[in-house]
């Protein structure tokens, strides 16, 4: 291995035959001697060869710094794409409360008497209890026994309440009823809920088979002097009309989305005469498809 000294001393010497190349290459053809047409001959091979080198790292930095571009480029891209679709996100959610609070306001005109509009902020764990939690209480004049319902039905009855919050029973659950009539053919029974998803309507007879089928909608009769008369309670999902016994076995579908409300209407005084509820479009076609099952079609 060379000496640092001797390192340096070859270092100084190429530059000194580097500086006469150059000098020798600027003189004009006339004035080039013997020695350095020489040292041309000598020095041009290793010009040509530390120039390529130079223009490769010039050209490798160059490629470089391009690569540096594009990824900075690239990630304020990716920052704006993420932020549109923040913002469609929460246009697109601003829009869905608007047409729900819409929604509210019109079934708030609907009513017959007076109504508490609350938002839901939470949903009962407890499996004895099918319940919801709402935003308002006693301050906004709630009391337990309060029918509760949504722009889509019947949702349930006040279960307890504290100054600024109350807990619901939901419709289906076990301790749940109202009274109910098949809209169209005005047979009366009772909707129970059967602590599941679903309900029951009980007291139908055997007899009255022919008055009902799969979809009609099934609404409060306002007999059982808790919720309004008139407001979308189930459809019928099922009926069984075994042979024997008095009644039949009827299984009822909530009208209303009980597992994704996000408002609802407490009722503090239902008045005089029914809600009219315009019919939501997600239970619009439960008639068409019913019908096109009956025809042995599928829905």
């Amino acid at each position: 291995m060379k000496r640092p000294g001797t390192r340096a001393a070859s270092f100084l010497a190429l530059l000194a035959v580097l500086g006469l190349h150059v000098t020798a290459k600027n003189k004009p053809p006339g004035e080039l001697g013997i020695a350095d047409r020489m040292l041309l001959a000598v020095t041009g091979p290793v010009q040509n060869g530390l120039g390529s080198v130079a223009g490769g790292v010039t050209d490798g930095f160059n490629h470089y710094l391009l690569l540096v571009g594009a990824a900075k480029e690239n990630d304020r891209l990716h920052l704006e794409l993420a932020a549109s679709r923040s913002a469609l996100s929460e246009l697109n959610g601003l829009r869905r409360e608007n047409q729900r609070l819409r929604e509210l306001a019109g079934l708030r005109e609907a009513a017959p008497g007076s109504v508490q509009a609350a938002s839901v902020i939470g949903r009962g764990t407890s499996p004895r209890f099918h319940t919801l939690r709402i935003d308002q209480g006693h301050g906004a004049g709630l009391q337990a026994g309060m029918a509760v319902v949504s722009v889509a039905g019947v949702v349930g009855q006040v279960l307890r309440v504290s100054r600024n919050y109350a807990d619901v029973l939901l419709i289906t659950d076990g301790l749940s009823s109202a009274g109910a009539m098949v809209e169209k053919s005005g047979l009366r029974g009772l909707a129970v809920g059967d602590s599941s998803d679903q309900m029951k309507l009980s007291y139908l007879r055997r007899t009255d088979a022919g008055g009902i089928q799969q979809g009609d909608l099934v609404v409060s009769s306002g007999e059982d002097g808790v919720f309004p008369e008139g407001v979308p309670l189930a459809r019928i999902l099922k009926i069984d009309a075994p042979e024997s016994g008095l009644f039949m076995d009827v299984e009822l579908e909530p009208a209303a989305p009980l597992a994704r409300l996000e408002e609802v209407l407490v009722v503090l005084d239902p008045g005089s005469g029914p809600f009219h509820i315009p019919l939501p479009e997600e239970l619009s076609g439960w008639e068409e498809d019913a019908a096109s099952v009956d025809d042995g079609e599928e829905p």
